[in-house]
């Protein structure tokens, strides 16, 4: 593997804003941020091999493609930790359109409409 693409939802705020904050982290595997297809509905990674993530476990790729977050991504997929991990990508994940909004954060303008985030 040797690149993930990213699929978040270019219409919430949240979701652009993060994708911006990683491009600007240093990567130990390098990550495409590309507006999710119609009808997808949770973030979604796919590799270059063909393995793909949804869910918590596109989460946690993506800190584990991150140089300071890799350890993270260890520590909150062990089994101690993997439940609560999952709460919380999941309460992150309900509550994205209210946090945007609470937070004054903008989805991407035209760019997200075509393909260009």
């Amino acid at each position: 593997m040797t690149r993930l693409t990213v699929f978040y939802d270019a219409r919430c705020g949240l979701c652009c804003a993060v994708s911006d904050w990683l491009g600007r982290q240093p990567q130990l595997v390098p990550l495409d941020c590309r507006p999710k297809p119609d009808g997808v509905d949770d973030l979604v990674v796919v590799a270059d091999t063909g393995e793909t993530w949804a869910g918590d476990s596109a989460w946690l790729m993506v800190l584990w493609a991150l140089a300071k977050y890799r350890s993270w991504a260890y520590r909150l997929s062990s089994p101690a930790l993997l439940p609560t991990a999952r709460r919380v990508f999941a309460e992150l994940s309900a509550y994205r359109g209210t946090l945007s909004c609470s937070l004054g954060l903008e989805p991407h303008s035209a760019g997200a409409a075509d393909g260009r985030a």
